[in-house]
């Protein structure tokens, strides 16, 4: 078992972490300040460090910036396991080097040892190092412009996905600000939204609550949490509880497919900093080329590692544009998919608020979306 030091200055707290952990059987050390960390780790450099990142002595971007350019700790994995819940700390924490942010909650000690577990299963079947275990595996969906079909093809796949791996076990939210884009398709409405969702308490959010709250939209096969109805619904928003609602949502189904749009908001940036694919919709022209670039730069200098980035051309309009050769050169990289223009029927299933394979099971655009659903399974 890997050994892990502990930095936790509440005292009832640490006693908790340590017996759980201990039980779990890991070897733990648990220290209650940051300069205490450093000199425990640098003396005996321990597999994990697992941090509180509000901290009495130091700042916790000093701190793992310490950790990360010492060449003791340079490559231990670094968990945040915080009270803090904001949007700005948990990005800030991916930016300087932490692998996973855990909010402390209910069931937090409980979801750092399933992490940590994923984690033991990935190197025991030598996954690449590269990848990031989660509890549930988080795809997000963005969009190169607007009017590019994101959440039709969203939405699409994710009931592929979840026809693939069984009932209840995926859930879809939406994320797209100010209003919402996907109630409309999906033909249902909240309550409860994701405004309704971050006025609970975190505690609240619990898996029975979830799993018998949630809608679950007629034809679409999983959950659902529709985005804010209104600028002014969305204005209402605790932008502090998104990040304790996504580790609920991720220890209690086994997918969770979030739509951002074309947010590149903080908001956005934390649901992409622990999803492990991006999805980039784009049409095949120029204009999605070159904004494709320049979100893949963004995500880069904010410490998103684009090699999560997957790319899925959508042709809404039958318009000539590039070709699929040419657009993945232009790319340079393999497309995951590449959806051809099936005319007004997007509009019509839309309307009717069902999805493709529904509707037109033996359409190709629907056999190409199923291929995507399965390599984002894989």
């Amino acid at each position: 078992m890997p050994s892990l030091l502990v930095v936790e200055p509440d005292r009832k707290t640490a006693v908790f972490i340590h017996h759980m952990l201990t039980q779990a059987g890991y070897e733990v050390q648990v220290v209650p300040t940051g300069k205490e960390g450093l000199i425990a780790a640098w003396s005996d450099p321990p597999d994990i460090i697992v941090t509180e990142l509000d901290l009495p002595d130091i700042d916790f971007i000093e701190l793992i910036q310490k950790f990360k350019k010492d060449q003791r700790t340079s490559r231990t994995t670094l968990i945040g396991f915080t009270h803090l819940s904001a949007p700005e700390a948990t990005v800030a924490g991916i930016d300087a080097g932490l692998e996973h942010i855990i909010i402390k909650q209910t069931d937090a000690v409980e979801v750092l040892i399933s992490y940590l577990t994923e984690g033991q299963r990935a190197d025991a079947t030598e996954k690449n190092a590269a990848s990031t275990p989660h509890l549930a595996q988080v795809i997000a969906f963005l969009g190169a412009k607007g009017g590019v079909g994101t959440s039709s093809v969203c939405l699409n796949i994710a009931h592929l996905i979840s026809q693939d791996v069984g009932s209840g076990k995926t859930v879809v939210l939406d994320l797209v600000l100010p209003i919402g884009s996907l109630c409309e398709i999906t033909g249902m409405m909240g309550p409860p939204d994701v405004v309704d969702l971050t006025k609970l308490e975190p505690s609240q959010l619990t898996h029975e609550y979830l799993r018998e709250n949630l809608l679950t939209p007629q034809a679409w096969d999983f959950k659902f949490i529709p985005g804010a109805s209104s600028p002014d619904q969305a204005e209402k928003l605790n932008a502090d509880r998104l990040a304790p609602l996504l580790q609920s949502l991720s220890s209690t189904y086994e997918y969770v497919i979030v739509d951002v749009g074309r947010n590149l908001s903080p908001l956005a940036r934390l649901v992409m900093s622990v999803a492990e694919d991006l999805v980039l919709v784009l049409m095949p022209d120029e204009e999605c080329v070159g904004n494709a670039h320049a979100i893949a730069d963004y995500l880069d200098s904010h410490g998103i590692q684009t090699d999560r980035l997957q790319y899925i051309s959508n042709r809404p309009l039958p318009s000539e544009g590039l070709t699929q050769r040419t657009l993945a050169d232009r790319m340079d990289v393999e497309m995951l998919a590449a959806v051809p223009n099936i005319g007004t029927q997007f509009t019509l299933l839309n309307s009717l608020h069902a999805p493709l394979q529904l509707r037109f099971p033996d359409e190709r655009a629907n056999l190409i979306l199923k291929d995507a659903a399965s390599r984002l399974l894989q």
